[in-house]
């Protein structure tokens, strides 16, 4: 009888200590994946409605400017389109820039 005894208990140990190993295991690894893709996932709804928000200032700003420069909306469109033309040219200059310290177009680290 004390030997059946004594085998339930060791079976018991080596799967408590198995169960254990296996919790740490998880808390090692999972967890701290879980709370970063929290984190991922917040901060991608965040920058979605700040999006959100830049385009519906953008459309209130341009129906402000339409309704308060007389000449009807010709004009808006007007400075709409200058602005959207230098903002571009801004961005194209702004990448030409950074084209240029690559100047050769060879990766040197190519092996």
């Amino acid at each position: 009888m004390k030997t059946n005894n004594q085998n339930e208990n060791l079976t018991a140990s080596i799967t408590n200590k198995f169960i254990k190993t296996v919790s740490q295991f998880r808390s090692f690894t999972t967890d701290p994946i879980i709370s970063s893709s929290k984190w991922i996932i917040y901060g991608l709804a965040v920058l979605l409605c700040i999006f959100t928000a830049l385009v519906l200032f953008c459309i209130a700003i341009f129906k402000i400017v339409d309704q308060s420069i007389p000449g009807g909306s010709w004009l808006a469109f007007i400075l709409l389109g200058s602005f959207s033309c230098s903002l571009g040219l801004l961005i194209v200059k702004k990448g030409k820039m950074k084209s240029n310290n690559n100047s050769t177009g060879w990766n040197k680290d190519v092996r």
